[in-house]
């Protein structure tokens, strides 16, 4: 049985749409629509104030590793916030200016692992592949 994670217009960078407005599913869609959910400020979107968590704005803070853990922390409730994610163990570290979180998500479709780097100007997915 396969399950369906379902489609939408694809973000490579989490932020901006596709100029063709390609579609994108699977892993890929459910990582990038994770990924935005990573780089949208909460309360952003008129029709869901509780969206997102924008963790471009701790960039500049000075992180220690409890920071880290408690950011771990903050991006688990976001990720499992997606009705497709059963759950999500995050790691977030900080790479040199950038914030990286690499997490194992649990769906109905299976495993698969995200791997996301988000620094002031941009937020790159690494990695989106079944576990």
């Amino acid at each position: 049985m396969t399950t369906d994670l379902g489609t939408d217009i694809a973000t490579p960078d989490a932020a901006d749409l596709d100029p063709y407005f390609a579609p994108v599913s699977g892993w890929r869609g459910l990582g990038q629509a994770l990924a935005r959910r990573l780089v949208t400020p909460r309360g952003s979107l008129l029709d869901d104030p509780s969206y997102g968590y924008d963790l471009r704005s701790r960039l500049n803070d000075s992180l220690t590793p409890a920071d880290l853990a408690a950011l771990g922390a903050v991006v688990k409730r976001e990720l499992e916030a997606d009705e497709r994610v059963e759950s999500a163990a995050p790691v977030v570290t900080l790479a040199g200016s950038a914030l990286r979180v690499s997490a194992r998500i649990t769906t109905a479709a299976g495993p698969f692992r995200l791997v996301l780097a988000v620094g002031s100007v941009t937020a790159e997915i690494l990695a989106t592949e079944p576990v």
